[in-house]
């Protein structure tokens, strides 16, 4: 079995528990984004970006903030479009300019 991150060790995360770090990551003011790879290895940085779309304008036109249930949306939706992919979530803190988050939340379906 292969092992990509810290949280490969854990037994698989549910929707609430994603959700909760993703609630962390947007809490934090890190930049989000999905990657997806359906054959990822050890030593394979780059990954395919899955694009996030701002789903609200504010009033002089602006994007607004996504919320932790439109990132799971976005996740959710990368998985249904790639079925065979493991859907990586990764947080980016523009200040120290480090990835402060990276984790698998989708595994592949199995029995397809």
């Amino acid at each position: 079995m292969q092992r990509f991150e810290t949280f490969a060790f854990l037994p698989p995360l549910s929707n609430a528990q994603i959700e909760a770090q993703a609630h962390t990551l947007i809490a934090n003011g890190w930049v989000a984004s999905i990657e997806f790879s359906e054959t990822p290895t050890h030593a394979d940085f780059y990954w395919r970006q899955w694009p996030i779309l701002p789903t609200r304008f504010g009033a002089e036109g602006q994007p607004q903030a996504l919320t932790a249930g439109q990132l799971m949306a976005h996740v959710e939706s990368c998985a249904r479009r790639h079925p065979y992919a493991f859907v990586k979530l990764n947080g980016y803190n523009p200040v120290t300019r480090l990835t402060e988050m990276s984790f698998i939340a989708k595994t592949p379906q199995e029995g397809q």
